[in-house]
């Protein structure tokens, strides 16, 4: 174990050494010399230590015990006995309990075989992020263990295994004074590159028209059906290795991943959200929002699909009754809101998923801009003609009374 915690450290014997265990004992048997040696110096040397043991062993005895009675002898062994209990009880409390964490990785890509010499990672919670505690390598039966750990309920731990470069977590684990060793099987997997795995078990999408956009929340069960840890490979020589890539609408303004795990995986890459997240066997739960702008009265989305897809389900939320899509209508509910499914029947990926809105509610804001700048034009060409016929007028006049202006030009 390479981690203790911080903070006063008392060592296994705690505040007193093993003399002290063998004088009070002694001082059980009787010997008054020796209670009063403990009574002076818990802590004298060995040598010492070993006199009182040999007077004990000898029956040496205080004389002013003789004349006591039986039961005087017995109540002073009964409060020796108090002090001995006592004593132990500090002792315990004094210190710290200790415990292990113990257990044995195995590969689940080859019926559960041990692995050797797999590094082991042990991490504690601390202010709510989990911190690299210790490491240790797993022997050749793929066994390690933890010791020294502070059994210790207000500590999460959490032990995990690399194998290839992927870090596989096992469960977390609480030890306390009750419970101080846990023990813990780590899985690992081999890894692949190709071909991809991954399928889509149910893929749900919530499109709601709103003023002047579509917002679209998509959910997607992703499952990896085989016993080896997808890894993926680059599109290009060089390039980046891709597991998942998002082929959403590329004029969206902004996605928001319902799980900050999934927001710090994924990056843009050629107008598609792209990640290189190892996916291991079973399922994973993936959910974003993304936002597309709408300035007409009709929109159209098109999506293709990612992976292949075993159940897909659109709900459409927009007060609208011209609403097209490529998926048989199911539902249709009195709140504005359409369901379109899938009924038994699975997509390939690269299936082109469409929706076509028509005529979307008119609303004020949406329009402000239109409407304000239209304004702006008709008092511009409203000016324009007043103007021109103003200036025209005065031409007018002037053809019809030639003399009284050059009367006035004389004057």
């Amino acid at each position: 174990m390479f981690w203790k915690p911080k903070g006063p450290q008392l060592s296994k014997k705690g505040i007193f050494d093993d003399n002290f265990y063998v004088r009070l004992l002694d001082c059980l048997v009787g010997s008054r010399a020796v209670c009063r040696s403990i009574n002076d110096e818990t802590a004298q040397s060995g040598a010492n230590a070993e006199i009182a043991r040999n007077n004990a062993n000898n029956s040496i005895r205080d004389p002013r015990f003789d004349g006591q009675s039986s039961l005087a002898r017995e109540m002073q062994q009964v409060m020796m006995e108090i002090l001995f209990a006592a004593v132990v009880a500090l002792q315990a409390q004094a210190a710290p309990v200790v415990g292990t964490i113990s257990g044995v990785v195995v590969n689940a890509s080859h019926d559960l075989a041990p692995v050797g010499g797999a590094k082991i990672v042990l991490r504690v919670q601390l202010d709510g992020q989990f911190v690299v505690a210790a490491e240790c390598t797993a022997d050749e039966g793929g066994r390690f263990v933890f010791d020294n750990l502070p059994a210790d309920s207000n500590y999460v731990y959490l032990p995990g295994a690399n194998l290839d470069g992927i870090h596989y977590p096992g469960a977390r684990v609480l030890l306390n004074s009750n419970t101080p060793h846990a023990r813990v099987n780590l899985t690992v997997h081999d890894t692949v590159s190709e071909p991809n795995p991954l399928v889509v078990r149910r893929h749900n999408i919530k499109i709601h028209a709103e003023t002047d956009a579509l917002r679209v929340t998509e959910t997607l069960l992703i499952e990896n059906p085989s016993s080896e840890t997808y890894i993926g490979r680059p599109k290009r020589e060089g390039g980046r290795a891709a597991t998942l890539y998002l082929s959403i609408p590329p004029d969206f303004r902004r996605t928001t991943f319902h799980k900050e795990f999934f927001g710090q995986q994924f990056t843009l890459i050629d107008g598609q959200l792209v990640t290189d997240i190892p996916w291991t066997p079973g399922q994973r739960e993936l959910a974003f929002t993304y936002v597309l702008p709408s300035d007409d009265r009709t929109r159209e989305w098109r999506r293709p699909l990612d992976l292949p897809c075993d159940q897909l389900r659109i709900e459409l939320n927009a007060k609208t009754s011209e609403v097209y899509c490529n998926l048989p209508k199911v539902a249709s509910n009195t709140n504005g809101s359409v369901v379109f499914e899938s009924i038994g029947k699975a997509f390939p990926a690269d299936h082109i998923i469409h929706v076509q809105l028509g005529n979307l509610p008119f609303t004020l804001a949406a329009w402000g801009r239109w409407l304000a700048l239209g304004l702006l034009i008709a008092l511009i060409v409203a000016t324009t003609m007043f103007g021109t016929r103003h200036r025209r007028r005065q031409k007018s006049r002037l053809h019809r009374n030639p003399e009284s202006s050059q009367a006035k030009q004389a004057a």
